[in-house]
């Protein structure tokens, strides 16, 4: 589909989707229910959204010589859940992206993702399972600018004892594979140097001082098998995160979690040594009478695209990325709702970012911001439009850019 049909297309189904959404007489069965429609022995919630359907002024984080186009993001997403009887309960979900750009068709893609849950309960014990995996396309990391395709896939099991109402232990195992495409960026081929499957084993101590709020311990081993590389001592990297801290319920005031630690890279032939505070934070409290903010702050260690060369071998660079974000929404009058969000990440490099044929360190800084003002025409349909803007400041001036997105954007929450 070419032309101008894409963004019409997209603002037609938020709107046709409308004649859709129930009466709010059915708002209360909606409570009583894991999901908002059942068929058969399943309940499903579906939701679509339509994040941007306007201008993306910088598509490839350009420095100079922008290069603007129209573009289209359009995201329907599906829960499910089946309890099959008192102690078995099975939970899935879906989504889909559908990522459009006008002119710069290299850009396009249909990103798509899902996964699964069971858990059976057999006196103090709880059994789970987990699994799913998706292929994307567009960015995930401040340190690759270019929209590489990626498969991912996982799985994970575990058990939970919980011999009293108060404590509860967990542990877990999860295996995450990632493979990406074939593509040479700064002559680095990055299915080479990023195909892994991360192992990661977890133990969790949990105490509930009340229903509201529980004391969390966790501690995880992580082990990342490059899947790529000739050099042995290079394919193996073992890291350690250990956090402490307190989640809150959803019916506490401040909801979410407060997670503070240390993550720890030991010696080893294929990364920089590394210790250091580790964080992993994200709450939601009222604002106001009619608001929701939520903020979120997050401190881990991510390996780099492009290698170190070091007594005559290339040594896998890591960079710390330290988050904070935050968002805020407020019920307007005249049936509006106002949103506006922030963020700033810091990616520091711990070897020196080879340039040419010399070395220099590197640090990034890359600022977010937005605001929409969207209307609600009746119960979950919004329609509006947004604003996001994007600066990136790096040591190294080529990495530097500053772009902006504007449109529509819409949502649908039967």
């Amino acid at each position: 589909m070419t032309g101008p049909v894409w963004p019409l297309l997209a603002a037609v189904l938020v709107l046709s989707a409308a004649s859709a959404a129930p009466a709010p007489a059915a708002e209360k069965e909606k409570k009583k229910r894991p999901g908002r429609f059942r068929v058969g022995p399943v309940y499903l919630t579906p939701k679509l959204q339509l994040k941007n359907a306007g201008v993306d002024t910088n598509v490839f984080n350009q420095r100079t010589g922008e290069i603007p186009d129209t573009s289209v993001v359009l995201s329907p997403t599906m829960l499910a859940a089946m309890p099959v009887g008192r102690r078995l309960r099975l939970t899935g979900a879906g989504n889909l992206d559908l990522n459009y750009f006008r002119r710069q068709s290299s850009e396009r893609s249909t990103d798509f993702g899902g996964e699964g849950r069971a858990e059976v309960d057999v006196g103090p014990f709880t059994f789970f399972g987990a699994g799913g995996g998706g292929q994307y396309r567009q960015r995930f990391t401040i340190d690759i600018d270019q929209r590489v395709l990626r498969h991912e896939r996982w799985g994970s099991v575990g058990v939970t004892l919980a011999p009293t109402r108060r404590v509860s232990a967990t542990l877990s195992g999860t295996s995450r594979i990632s493979e990406f495409a074939s593509l040479a960026i700064a002559d680095v081929n990055v299915k080479q140097s990023l195909d892994r499957d991360e192992l990661t084993g977890t133990a969790q101590l949990r105490y509930a001082f009340s229903r509201r709020t529980s004391f969390v311990a966790s501690a995880d081993t992580i082990e990342d098998r490059f899947l790529r590389l000739s050099r042995v001592t290079s394919r193996l990297t073992r890291s350690y995160r250990y956090l402490g801290g307190f989640e809150f319920g959803a019916k506490a005031i401040v909801r979410g979690r407060l997670l503070a630690g240390v993550r720890e890279f030991p010696v080893s032939g294929s990364t920089p040594r590394y210790r250091g505070p580790s964080l992993a934070t994200s709450l939601s409290f009222p604002f106001l009478r009619y608001g929701l903010v939520t903020a979120v702050g997050e401190r881990d260690i991510y390996f780099a695209l492009t290698p170190t060369p070091l007594r005559s071998s290339l040594f896998r660079n890591t960079y710390v990325s330290t988050r904070f974000g935050g968002e805020a929404a407020v019920g307007l009058p005249f049936a509006l709702i106002g949103r506006g969000s922030f963020g700033f990440e810091e990616a520091r490099y711990l070897l020196p970012y080879p340039v040419g044929s010399a070395f220099a360190p590197r640090v990034d800084h890359l600022w977010t911001g937005g605001i929409s003002l969207l209307r609600s025409f009746r119960a979950g349909i919004r329609l509006g439009g947004t604003l996001q803007w994007a600066r990136r400041v790096s040591d190294f001036p080529s990495f530097s850019y500053q772009g902006l997105r504007y449109g529509i954007q819409g949502e649908l929450v039967p």
